[in-house]
């Protein structure tokens, strides 16, 4: 895996006339740095926010979440399982090389086999990919899979020579990787870059784990842009004069997963009650000062999907410790909450604690915390979950499915989380053409997994931002923080 942890360096300047003032970087403050600058290997919001400038994919969705071309110009359907991609010409990757049918191959043969991969989910319903042509791939698949197009744009391009662990990025994207250390990432535009875009600004993100920070240094002109900042943000910015705050509704479900290698989460009573100890509104009102809505799902309305009748779980203390006495728990027991720097896990130890069950609240830089995620070896968590692509499919592939890495699915499922039935309907629903149907067999699969109590979501988050006046971005429904949509006014 690419760590961030130490220094690299690619031998980058970039030189300018001695009349000219130096260009000042767009400074972004973000939680923390990459997982990995491996395109494939990880498939985390964060690190896909950054990486989504240094690579690009066939398809890419717009600010309106729209689909389009991204290196793919268009696309065909020979047939119903047959996708034939034309690549634009003149596109170069970073170091000189033309992109060619080769390297698509390459790619998206590597996301799906690469050992640790978190992007097979993606593919799950590809059965081959083969060069038709110097600028011509084509994609065969098992049975019919209507989410391809949406599905390529979460992965990334590379040269087909890279490495098996991608240390140093070469992309086409906008911009090139030019320093990565502890407390700050620097991009550098590309010049002449595929998009024939203006001239664009290099870009800096500025790791800060603790929300308040973040905010503190955009006020302080620090940063231009603060990304995921606590709800009192808006208060704080709407009177602060300098800088302005953005708070809209996102893709991000807050959910606590209950691991079975904690052994009193193995007992279904333990976790139902768990689910009716929570105080959904009240979570809202104290952790999110209002900006959100009670979740009974894993994605939110808007999602392709979304089942509307599964709505939040109603507060009910005393059938909460009935419930854990019929598990042989009647004094309650304890247990770690682990989540990262900006969650706020003491608010659900408190609403726990009034059902007996007693929580500790284990704060972690996401760094740390995000590995022995990976691992499997947190049992009681306190996380988010985005829909990336707007499908309901994108939780339940990867996050949701039994894990089965010859064809991809589960890639993410840590919890090693299991049901037939539910694997059984979201497979139907890959392969449907009708989208009514196809939208039904989400939904049953989504019910199904609600069921079992493994997943408790808690809330569907609002996304806040701050940016200094003088600037011009808007926030985009996948969370990715693109050099290339911010302006200097």
């Amino acid at each position: 895996m690419g760590k961030v942890g130490g220094v690299l360096v690619l031998a980058l300047a970039v030189a300018s006339p001695a009349c000219r003032e130096p260009v000042v970087p767009l400074r972004v403050a973000i939680h923390s740095s990459p997982q990995s600058w491996d395109p494939h290997l990880q498939n985390e919001i964060l690190t896909s926010a950054v990486l989504a400038n240094v690579y690009d994919a066939l398809t890419e969705f717009d600010r309106a979440s729209r689909i389009g071309p991204a290196l793919a110009s268009e696309w065909r359907n020979p047939d119903e399982r047959t996708w034939v991609f034309r690549l634009r010409p003149g596109i170069r990757f970073h170091d000189g090389r033309a992109l060619s049918a080769e390297d698509v191959v390459f790619s998206l043969d590597r996301a799906r086999s690469l050992p640790g991969t978190g992007l097979a989910s993606y593919l799950v319903e590809v059965e081959s990919v083969r060069a038709a042509g110097p600028d011509t791939v084509e994609i065969r698949t098992r049975r019919p899979f209507a989410a391809l197009l949406a599905k390529l744009t979460q992965v990334s391009i590379v040269p087909r020579d890279a490495p098996a662990r991608i240390t140093q990025p070469v992309g086409t994207g906008s911009y090139r990787l030019g320093r990565a250390g502890l407390q700050s990432i620097d991009l550098l535009p590309v010049p002449d870059g595929w998009r024939k875009e203006r001239e664009l600004l290099p870009l800096t993100f500025v790791v800060e784990g603790r929300p308040r920070s973040r905010l503190e240094r955009l006020v302080a002109g620090e940063v231009e842009i603060a990304a995921d900042l606590p709800e009192e943000a808006v208060e704080v910015l709407r009177e602060s004069g300098c800088c302005r705050e953005i708070a809209v509704p996102g893709s991000t479900v807050e959910y606590l997963r209950l691991s079975p290698i904690f052994p009193p989460f193995r007992d279904r009573r333990v976790r139902q009650a768990i689910d009716l100890a929570l105080d959904r509104p009240g979570w809202i009102a104290v952790a999110h000062r209002g900006l959100g809505q009670p979740a009974g799902q894993l994605v939110v309305p808007g999602v392709f999907g979304f089942a509307p009748d599964l709505r939040a779980t109603q507060r009910d203390v005393p059938l909460a410790r009935r419930l854990l006495a019929e598990a042989g728990y009647p004094d309650g027991f304890d247990v770690v909450l682990e989540y990262r720097q900006g969650r706020r896990g003491r608010v659900v130890a408190a609403q726990l604690a009034e059902a007996g069950v007693r929580v500790e609240p284990r704060e972690s830089a996401w760094t740390e915390l995000h590995p022995r995620v990976r691992r499997g070896e947190v049992g009681f968590y306190l996380g988010g979950v985005v829909a990336a692509t707007a499908e309901a499919s994108d939780v339940l592939d990867g996050f949701v499915h039994t894990r089965d890495e010859a064809r991809g699915y589960g890639v993410t499922n840590h919890s090693l989380y299991s049901n037939p039935k539910a694997d059984a309907l979201i497979e139907a629903a890959a392969s449907s053409l009708d989208m009514v149907r196809r939208r039904e067999l989400l939904q049953e699969a989504m019910r199904v997994v609600m069921s079992d109590l493994r997943f408790l979501p808690v809330a569907g988050l609002y996304e806040v931002y701050g940016i200094r006046k003088g600037l011009d971005f808007s926030p985009r429904l996948d969370m990715r923080v693109l050099g290339r949509e911010i302006v200097r006014e």
